[in-house]
Protein backbone atom coordinates (compact mmCIF):
# COMPACT_ATOMS: atom_id res chain seq x y z
CA UNK A 1 0.00 0.00 0.00
CA UNK A 2 1.41 3.37 -0.99
CA UNK A 3 1.20 6.28 1.42
CA UNK A 4 -1.07 8.42 -0.76
CA UNK A 5 -3.42 5.45 -1.16
CA UNK A 6 -3.44 5.01 2.63
CA UNK A 7 -4.49 8.66 3.01
CA UNK A 8 -7.05 8.53 0.21
CA UNK A 9 -8.68 5.32 1.45
CA UNK A 10 -9.20 6.94 4.85
CA UNK A 11 -10.49 10.25 3.58
CA UNK A 12 -7.45 12.20 4.77
CA UNK A 13 -7.07 15.29 2.61
CA UNK A 14 -3.88 16.72 4.11
CA UNK A 15 -0.61 15.10 3.07
CA UNK A 16 1.71 15.66 6.05
CA UNK A 17 5.20 17.04 5.63
CA UNK A 18 6.99 18.29 2.53
CA UNK A 19 6.53 21.89 3.54
CA UNK A 20 3.13 21.24 5.07
CA UNK A 21 2.20 20.54 8.66
CA UNK A 22 3.52 17.15 9.83
CA UNK A 23 1.63 14.80 12.09
CA UNK A 24 2.03 15.33 15.83
CA UNK A 25 2.48 11.82 17.23
CA UNK A 26 2.15 11.31 20.98
CA UNK A 27 4.88 8.90 22.13
CA UNK A 28 3.38 6.40 24.62
CA UNK A 29 0.47 8.82 24.92
CA UNK A 30 1.20 12.22 26.45
CA UNK A 31 4.18 10.74 28.26
CA UNK A 32 5.83 14.09 28.96
CA UNK A 33 3.14 14.90 31.52
CA UNK A 34 1.32 11.67 32.41
CA UNK A 35 2.54 8.10 33.15
CA UNK A 36 3.39 6.55 29.81
CA UNK A 37 1.17 4.00 28.09
CA UNK A 38 -1.66 4.41 30.61
CA UNK A 39 -5.27 5.26 29.84
CA UNK A 40 -4.59 8.67 31.41
CA UNK A 41 -1.75 9.28 28.93
CA UNK A 42 -3.91 8.18 26.02
CA UNK A 43 -6.81 10.38 27.13
CA UNK A 44 -4.46 13.36 27.58
CA UNK A 45 -3.06 12.88 24.08
CA UNK A 46 -6.56 12.70 22.65
CA UNK A 47 -7.51 15.90 24.48
CA UNK A 48 -4.55 17.67 22.85
CA UNK A 49 -5.68 16.37 19.43
CA UNK A 50 -2.65 14.26 18.60
CA UNK A 51 -2.79 13.08 15.00
CA UNK A 52 -1.64 9.65 16.17
CA UNK A 53 -1.22 8.15 19.62
CA UNK A 54 1.72 5.75 19.74
CA UNK A 55 1.52 2.87 22.21
CA UNK A 56 3.55 -0.29 22.82
CA UNK A 57 2.26 -3.83 23.17
CA UNK A 58 3.59 -6.97 24.86
CA UNK A 59 1.91 -10.32 25.52
CA UNK A 60 1.43 -11.64 29.04
CA UNK A 61 2.27 -15.26 29.86
CA UNK A 62 -1.33 -16.22 29.11
CA UNK A 63 -1.39 -14.38 25.79
CA UNK A 64 -3.19 -11.15 26.69
CA UNK A 65 -2.03 -8.10 24.68
CA UNK A 66 -1.04 -5.41 27.20
CA UNK A 67 0.05 -1.81 26.72
CA UNK A 68 3.51 -1.04 28.12
CA UNK A 69 6.95 -0.32 26.73
CA UNK A 70 9.42 -2.40 28.69
CA UNK A 71 9.64 -6.20 28.75
CA UNK A 72 9.52 -6.01 32.56
CA UNK A 73 7.33 -4.22 35.09
CA UNK A 74 10.32 -2.85 37.00
CA UNK A 75 10.64 0.71 35.66
CA UNK A 76 7.04 1.89 35.37
CA UNK A 77 5.17 0.01 38.10
CA UNK A 78 5.46 -0.88 41.77
CA UNK A 79 5.91 -4.54 40.79
CA UNK A 80 8.71 -6.47 39.11
CA UNK A 81 9.22 -9.36 36.74
CA UNK A 82 9.11 -10.11 33.04
CA UNK A 83 5.76 -9.48 31.36
CA UNK A 84 6.12 -12.71 29.39
CA UNK A 85 6.42 -14.69 32.63
CA UNK A 86 3.44 -13.16 34.45
CA UNK A 87 -0.27 -13.76 33.99
CA UNK A 88 -2.69 -11.02 33.06
CA UNK A 89 -4.18 -11.30 36.56
CA UNK A 90 -0.80 -10.79 38.21
CA UNK A 91 0.03 -7.80 36.01
CA UNK A 92 -3.38 -6.22 36.64
CA UNK A 93 -2.40 -5.68 40.30
CA UNK A 94 0.56 -3.46 39.42
CA UNK A 95 0.30 0.31 39.96
CA UNK A 96 1.53 1.98 36.76
CA UNK A 97 1.18 5.58 37.91
CA UNK A 98 2.76 6.18 41.30
CA UNK A 99 6.31 6.16 39.92
CA UNK A 100 5.60 9.56 38.32
CA UNK A 101 3.82 11.03 41.32
CA UNK A 102 1.16 10.31 43.95
CA UNK A 103 -1.48 12.06 41.88
CA UNK A 104 -1.28 9.22 39.37
CA UNK A 105 -1.62 6.39 41.88
CA UNK A 106 -3.97 3.65 40.79
CA UNK A 107 -3.27 3.80 37.06
CA UNK A 108 -3.07 0.26 35.69
CA UNK A 109 -1.39 -1.34 32.70
CA UNK A 110 -4.16 -1.22 30.09
CA UNK A 111 -5.41 -4.12 28.07
CA UNK A 112 -5.11 -3.39 24.36
CA UNK A 113 -8.75 -4.48 24.19
CA UNK A 114 -9.76 -1.60 26.48
CA UNK A 115 -7.72 0.96 24.54
CA UNK A 116 -9.25 -0.11 21.23
CA UNK A 117 -12.73 -0.03 22.74
CA UNK A 118 -12.19 3.50 24.01
CA UNK A 119 -10.72 4.72 20.74
CA UNK A 120 -13.46 3.08 18.69
CA UNK A 121 -16.20 5.37 19.95
CA UNK A 122 -14.21 8.39 21.14
CA UNK A 123 -12.16 8.85 17.98
CA UNK A 124 -8.45 8.99 17.30
CA UNK A 125 -5.72 7.11 15.46
CA UNK A 126 -3.32 4.55 16.92
CA UNK A 127 0.28 3.85 16.00
CA UNK A 128 0.68 0.45 17.59
CA UNK A 129 4.20 -0.86 18.17
CA UNK A 130 4.64 -4.59 18.64
CA UNK A 131 7.69 -4.96 20.88
CA UNK A 132 10.25 -7.60 20.00
CA UNK A 133 9.72 -10.66 17.82
CA UNK A 134 6.09 -11.74 17.53
CA UNK A 135 4.96 -15.11 16.25
CA UNK A 136 1.88 -15.54 14.09
CA UNK A 137 -0.44 -16.44 16.97
CA UNK A 138 0.33 -13.28 18.90
CA UNK A 139 -0.08 -11.08 15.84
CA UNK A 140 -3.40 -12.79 15.10
CA UNK A 141 -4.61 -12.06 18.65
CA UNK A 142 -3.87 -8.35 18.19
CA UNK A 143 -5.44 -8.24 14.74
CA UNK A 144 -8.57 -9.97 16.04
CA UNK A 145 -8.99 -7.22 18.65
CA UNK A 146 -8.44 -4.48 16.07
CA UNK A 147 -11.06 -6.08 13.84
CA UNK A 148 -13.58 -6.66 16.65
CA UNK A 149 -13.51 -2.97 17.51
CA UNK A 150 -13.76 -1.79 13.90
CA UNK A 151 -10.37 -0.08 14.13
CA UNK A 152 -8.58 -1.52 11.09
CA UNK A 153 -8.82 1.82 9.27
CA UNK A 154 -7.48 3.77 12.27
CA UNK A 155 -4.50 1.63 13.29
CA UNK A 156 -1.00 1.47 11.87
CA UNK A 157 1.28 -1.36 13.06
CA UNK A 158 4.99 -0.77 13.52
CA UNK A 159 7.98 -2.71 14.79
CA UNK A 160 11.77 -2.80 14.84
CA UNK A 161 11.48 -6.53 14.08
CA UNK A 162 11.51 -7.70 10.48
CA UNK A 163 10.16 -11.05 11.67
CA UNK A 164 7.19 -9.37 13.34
CA UNK A 165 6.41 -7.22 10.31
CA UNK A 166 6.56 -10.26 8.01
CA UNK A 167 3.94 -11.93 10.21
CA UNK A 168 1.83 -8.76 10.17
CA UNK A 169 2.06 -8.71 6.39
CA UNK A 170 1.01 -12.36 6.12
CA UNK A 171 -1.83 -12.21 8.64
CA UNK A 172 -3.14 -8.67 8.22
CA UNK A 173 -1.98 -7.28 4.92
CA UNK A 174 -4.85 -4.78 5.00
CA UNK A 175 -3.48 -3.05 8.13
CA UNK A 176 -0.65 -0.63 7.25
CA UNK A 177 2.87 -1.26 8.52
CA UNK A 178 5.92 0.90 9.31
CA UNK A 179 9.51 -0.25 9.85
CA UNK A 180 11.18 1.27 12.93
CA UNK A 181 14.92 1.83 13.18
CA UNK A 182 17.35 3.48 15.55
CA UNK A 183 20.05 3.85 12.88
CA UNK A 184 19.23 3.19 9.20
CA UNK A 185 20.66 0.02 7.71
CA UNK A 186 21.66 -0.81 4.17
CA UNK A 187 18.72 -2.28 2.32
CA UNK A 188 16.06 -0.68 4.53
CA UNK A 189 14.29 0.99 1.61
CA UNK A 190 14.01 -2.32 -0.22
CA UNK A 191 12.89 -4.03 2.98
CA UNK A 192 10.02 -1.58 3.47
CA UNK A 193 8.97 -2.23 -0.11
CA UNK A 194 9.11 -6.02 0.35
CA UNK A 195 7.03 -5.67 3.50
CA UNK A 196 4.53 -3.59 1.52
CA UNK A 197 4.82 -0.97 4.23
CA UNK A 198 3.60 2.60 4.08
CA UNK A 199 6.64 4.10 5.76
CA UNK A 200 9.82 4.22 7.75
CA UNK A 201 10.58 5.59 11.22
CA UNK A 202 14.22 6.25 12.14
CA UNK A 203 15.40 7.80 15.39
CA UNK A 204 16.45 11.44 15.36
CA UNK A 205 20.07 10.27 15.57
CA UNK A 206 19.50 8.01 12.59
CA UNK A 207 17.77 10.80 10.69
CA UNK A 208 20.73 13.13 11.22
CA UNK A 209 23.16 10.48 9.98
CA UNK A 210 21.18 9.80 6.80
CA UNK A 211 19.10 12.90 5.98
CA UNK A 212 19.16 12.04 2.28
CA UNK A 213 17.21 8.89 3.08
CA UNK A 214 14.13 10.97 3.95
CA UNK A 215 13.85 12.34 0.44
CA UNK A 216 14.60 8.94 -1.11
CA UNK A 217 11.79 7.33 0.87
CA UNK A 218 9.35 10.15 0.26
CA UNK A 219 9.99 9.89 -3.49
CA UNK A 220 8.81 6.28 -3.27
CA UNK A 221 5.45 7.44 -1.87
CA UNK A 222 6.23 6.33 1.66
CA UNK A 223 5.89 8.31 4.89
CA UNK A 224 8.77 9.14 7.22
CA UNK A 225 8.13 9.56 10.96
CA UNK A 226 11.07 10.40 13.24
CA UNK A 227 11.35 9.42 16.92
CA UNK A 228 11.65 10.71 19.65
CA UNK A 229 12.14 14.49 19.38
CA UNK A 230 11.28 16.83 22.24
CA UNK A 231 12.92 20.20 21.48
CA UNK A 232 12.25 23.01 18.95
CA UNK A 233 15.70 22.85 17.37
CA UNK A 234 15.02 19.23 16.47
CA UNK A 235 11.56 20.05 15.19
CA UNK A 236 13.07 22.79 13.00
CA UNK A 237 15.37 20.24 11.37
CA UNK A 238 12.50 17.83 10.77
CA UNK A 239 10.31 20.51 9.20
CA UNK A 240 13.16 21.53 6.93
CA UNK A 241 13.56 17.92 5.80
CA UNK A 242 9.83 17.52 5.13
CA UNK A 243 9.18 14.54 7.38
CA UNK A 244 5.63 13.18 7.63
CA UNK A 245 5.40 12.88 11.40
CA UNK A 246 7.19 13.93 14.58
CA UNK A 247 7.05 11.46 17.46
CA UNK A 248 7.41 13.26 20.78
CA UNK A 249 6.99 12.94 24.52
CA UNK A 250 6.22 16.67 24.70
CA UNK A 251 2.95 16.73 22.80
CA UNK A 252 1.69 19.98 24.34
CA UNK A 253 4.83 21.88 23.37
CA UNK A 254 4.89 20.35 19.88
CA UNK A 255 1.27 21.29 19.23
CA UNK A 256 2.01 24.86 20.30
CA UNK A 257 5.07 24.95 18.05
CA UNK A 258 3.14 23.62 15.03
CA UNK A 259 0.26 26.01 15.63
CA UNK A 260 2.68 28.96 15.61
CA UNK A 261 4.31 27.70 12.41
CA UNK A 262 1.23 26.76 10.41
CA UNK A 263 -2.02 27.98 11.94
CA UNK A 264 -1.39 31.66 12.74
Amino acid sequence: MMFTQFLRDRGIDRVPGRGGKPWAIAHRGYSGAVPENTMAAIDAARALEADFIEIDVHLSADGTPLVLHDPTLNRTTDASGAVANLSDEQISLADAGSWLGPGFAGQRIPHLDAVLYSMSFRGGWLLLELKGDWEAGGVAAVVDLITQHGMADRVVLQSFSQHTLHNCQAIAGHIPRILLRVVPKEGDVELVQRLEGIGYAPSFRGFKSRRELVEEIRELDLCVNVHTVDAPEGWDALLSAGVSGIITNQLGRLQGYLTAKFDV
